[in-house]
């Protein structure tokens, strides 16, 4: 007699079950990622208590912004300003490029490696010439769970920084950014007027700024500028605002205080 070979009932059980072997063995390849380990988060404030060490000055005020990609780091005192975008992150390890200014210019490329400890700190390490090499220090400020009073009436006079001596604006309840005085006579940034806005990130005591600089008696300076703002307590509640705002050639940084 010949048998007919019927398909069994439980073949398309089967056969899910096989589909389903092959997904989880597909997301277990490759990767090299630790399984699907997140990654650490460095957006908020550091603290300007931060070093560099190894490289063309000894820097120990240290401070820095993050948020989105970007990482600003800043020396009021020696007049530098280290811009870098963060181009990976890997667990705790990340990699950047940075552009590194002094006094408001001269810019210089290097790239960084190094560790997030999120909530905690940043090392990394600088790889390239002069003041683009060493290895820096970042401590996460224990006041980034409050809001930064920056959306408010501000006239302020710069107090070190790159490129300026004295230059003043107000910032208004609704973030809009006005030029209220010139920069020093004689300075990278002279006449030049400043006017944009500022744009609160949520979940951080950080603000975007996005400015025009306008009249420079340095027609060169002129243009769009990007950057980050927040302020800190230095004598009293909120009374140093931290700025920085460049354009890939020149930046106007540094400290600010209320006039």
């Amino acid at each position: 007699m010949i048998q007919l070979l019927l398909p069994s009932r439980s073949t398309p059980f089967l056969m899910v079950t096989l589909m389903f072997f092959i997904l989880v063995l597909q997301g277990c390849g490759g990767g090299g990622n630790g399984g699907g380990d997140s990654n650490a988060d460095p957006t908020g404030y550091y603290i300007n208590t931060g070093d560099v060490q190894g490289g063309a000055m000894l820097v120990n005020d240290l401070q820095a912004m993050v948020a989105d990609n970007r990482i600003i780091m800043m020396s009021a005192g020696n007049k530098l300003l280290y811009d870098g975008t963060i181009i990976n992150i890997n667990g705790n390890d990340f990699t950047a490029n940075f552009i590194i200014y002094t006094d408001g210019e001269n810019p210089v490329a290097a790239t960084a490696n190094g560790t997030i400890t999120a909530g905690s700190s940043i090392t990394g390490t600088l790889t390239g010439t002069g003041v683009g090499s060493g290895t820096f220090n970042l401590l996460y400020a224990a006041t980034n769970d409050q809001a930064a009073v920056v959306v408010s009436a501000w006239r302020s006079v710069a107090e070190g920084g790159g490129g300026f001596d004295l230059f003043g604006f107000t910032i208004d309840g609704i973030g809009n950014l006005v030029h209220d005085r010139d920069a020093g006579f004689g300075q990278l940034f002279n006449s030049c007027k400043m006017n944009g806005g500022v744009t609160f990130l949520n979940g951080t005591r950080l603000y975007r700024v996005e400015v025009d600089l306008t009249d420079c008696n340095d027609l060169v300076v002129n243009g769009p500028y990007t950057g980050l703002t927040t302020t800190r307590d230095e004598s009293a509640t909120n009374d140093r605002l931290i700025f920085s705002v460049s354009n890939g050639n020149y930046t106007l940084s540094g400290e600010f205080n209320i006039d």
